[in-house]
């Protein structure tokens, strides 16, 4: 099966192309515009893979608010121009997604949303996604529907860190380290997501899936698992959204679980922790504290 992975260099991107091997062709941003229609027709149509796997994506959560068309333009119309090409060649595609499509302020811990729950943004952002969703199941019927969310890899992100490296990175740096509470999430390591992408492809998967890792914890629990399985002392202090003063109002519960998973014989993630941990080994991360290289 011949696979195209758009968004090839990015943190996703990159373990995408790892686990899908040789064979698979990677296309960057710089190679080619999702929001230029004639681009991507021209560009699949060329190449007529058998799948394709749409990483791209206006992703900085705050500049979606300053600049909601370019958002629309790569998260909905992008996406968009990349389904109906995939369907012009008899392609498949798979368009990524987020728990931010979500935003219930009255919604408890321990009730995660499931595939079946009514998409309800809080932003720009995640109202940018459900659109492209929605017209990625209208634009072809092989359609596979990602949502993912706090992602990390071995790959650092286009931000210039991951949420675990930023943190140890002011362990170093700082005698206070403040993280919100406030905000549930479940966090994903991208070589698990990739693999089970990878599984959902091959069964021939559609619709839409929740892919994590299992659980769920706040942005303070998370930064306080790193510090525990790399083994560095970090005062850490809690404290709520609203001191943050970011312009995009974030869900302060958007933690996913599936419901579709094992109907199609794809086994659940692993929990976050579980796959934070070996994140951490294969970072060398847990080596370097304990030699004393990001202790403070």
């Amino acid at each position: 099966m011949k696979t195209i992975i758009l968004g090839s260099t990015g943190q996703l991107g990159q373990d995408l192309m790892k686990t899908f091997g040789d064979g698979t062709v990677g296309i960057t941003h710089q190679e080619m515009d999702v929001a230029d229609g004639v681009a991507v027709a021209q560009t699949i149509h060329g190449l007529r893979p058998d799948c394709i796997v749409n990483t791209a994506a206006f992703h900085r959560v705050d500049d979606c608010e300053v600049n909601p068309g370019l958002a629309f333009e790569v998260n909905a119309i992008g996406a968009r121009n990349v389904a109906r090409a995939s369907a012009a060649v008899g392609a498949s595609v798979v368009f990524f997604s987020t728990d931010y499509v979500f935003g219930d302020e009255r919604r408890a811990r321990g009730n995660p949303y499931h595939e079946r729950d009514r998409p309800q943004p809080l932003n720009v952002y995640g109202a940018s996604k459900a659109a492209g969703e929605w017209l990625v199941m209208q634009a072809n019927p092989r359609h596979l529907i990602v949502r993912s969310s706090g992602l990390y890899g071995t790959a650092t992100s286009r931000k210039g860190w991951t949420f675990p490296e930023l943190m140890l990175q002011k362990a170093r740096t700082e005698p206070i380290i403040r993280v919100v509470d406030d905000q549930v999430l479940s966090p994903t390591f991208t070589a698990d997501l990739a693999a089970t992408v990878k599984q959902l492809i091959e069964r021939d998967a559609t619709g839409v899936f929740h892919v994590t890792n299992g659980g769920e914890c706040s942005w303070f629990e998370f930064a306080q698992g790193v510090f525990e399985i790399a083994g560095t002392d970090a005062t850490l202090e809690a404290v709520s959204t609203s001191m943050m003063k970011t312009r995009a109002r974030r869900p302060p519960y958007s933690s996913m679980a599936s419901e579709r998973l094992a109907g199609v014989g794809v086994e659940p993630l692993r929990s976050w922790s579980e796959a934070l941990r070996e994140y951490l080994t294969v970072k060398g991360v847990a080596a370097e504290v304990h030699a004393g290289g990001a202790g403070r």
